[in-house]
């Protein structure tokens, strides 16, 4: 018998993104199924009430199907090659985007890249291609240009999310699978017939899943990037919500000025500058909007963080009902990705 997760099957990509950042999934067993549900294996020491929080589901002991295999994890596939420090660098760093795995390649063992690049994608039956992440972020969109290592010379790829589809060029406009669970935590938050606005929406992630899990709802989605801007159209086709979705493309510090509704909700999706648009944001917000602003910052510095985004808000004579930091993911040591969770008040 083993410990799992049960949960609709609507669920299944969100969940295991969930338990993989944790590391509460158990890779050793196949993921089961039970008419409308899935099971999906989790570790001994995973926090059960923890999970059940996230998703609408139940922590079960089922019998799942053990599998067996040569290689069980990264480490057993290129612990021969290299050291396990350098494995568990590329542990932290590496995601899969749709049939794309992306990994980060430390210094020490560049060598040996292409080595490791093939012995992930054997390990990865649905990954066709593995590319290395850039070392820096560069450009006007502010991108780190990948690198094919192995598989298909190609960087654009078709990404599963929530029941919606998200075509993407990793090489043209940032995108994380590693976000997945953060986007169903803001779902969660929404309320029927809400009007929404994503800035810095990319290839529109945010707003597809919104506009797939909530019906009733009504988004506007800003984005500068024009590659991200046409993958954001051509995601919003495929997915037949046209109707419900409106794309802005633009500079937010002029474009959100100009819109004339005011939003219940505001999702500001840019860690390094969020901040300084939240002036021209609060300009259309309504009088008890919810602010999901995302930025990283040293887990030491946190209520300096509160503090300022608290001034700021008060300076523009709006009061605020609660500021609640909310770690979304790792991004260096002691440096966080964090949703700072806004609620203005009347």
């Amino acid at each position: 018998m083993v410990k799992c997760l049960k949960t609709k099957k609507e669920n299944t990509q969100e969940a295991l993104a969930f338990l993989k950042q944790n590391n509460w999934f158990d890779e050793k067993f196949k993921i089961g199924h039970s008419g409308k549900y899935v099971l999906i294996s989790i570790t001994n020491g995973a926090k059960k009430q923890k999970i059940v929080s996230q998703f609408k589901g139940t922590i079960e002991e089922r019998n799942l199907i053990k599998i067996v295999k040569e290689n069980r994890s990264l480490k057993d596939a290129i612990g021969n090659i290299i050291p396990d420090k350098h494995i568990d660098k590329i542990n932290r760093g590496y995601e899969v985007i749709g049939d794309i795995a992306l990994i980060e390649i430390p210094e020490e063992v560049e060598k040996l890249e292409k080595n490791i690049a093939w012995a992930l994608k054997k390990l990865h039956k649905n990954v066709a291609v593995v590319a290395k992440k850039g070392k820096r972020v560069a450009g006007k969109y502010r991108l780190r240009k990948s690198t094919v290592l192995a598989g298909d010379d190609r960087t654009e790829t078709m990404h599963i999310e929530s029941g919606v589809k998200i075509k993407v060029d990793v090489n043209k406009s940032y995108f994380s699978s590693k976000m997945g669970s953060e986007r169903l935590r803001i779902s969660k938050l929404v309320k029927p017939n809400e009007n929404i606005l994503v800035v810095f929406s990319g290839v529109g992630p945010y707003g597809l899943v919104l506009a797939k899990k909530h019906p009733q709802v009504n988004i506007t989605m800003i984005e500068l990037n024009p590659s991200a801007h046409k993958y954001a159209k051509e995601n919003v086709a495929l997915n037949k919500l046209e109707k419900r979705i409106t794309l802005v493309k633009g500079d937010a510090k002029i474009e959100v000025p100009k819109l004339k509704q005011k939003f219940d909700r505001i999702i500001m999706v840019l860690p390094e500058k969020a901040h300084e648009f939240l002036p021209q944001a609060l300009k259309v917000a309504n009088n008890s909007c919810a602010i999901h602003l995302y930025q990283f910052e040293n887990e030491d510095k946190i209520k300096d963080r509160v503090a300022e985004l608290k001034n700021i808000i008060e300076k523009l004579r709006r009061k605020v009902k609660t500021i609640k930091p909310v770690k979304a993911g790792a991004y260096s040591p002691k440096i966080n990705r964090y949703c700072f969770d806004i609620k203005i008040q009347r």
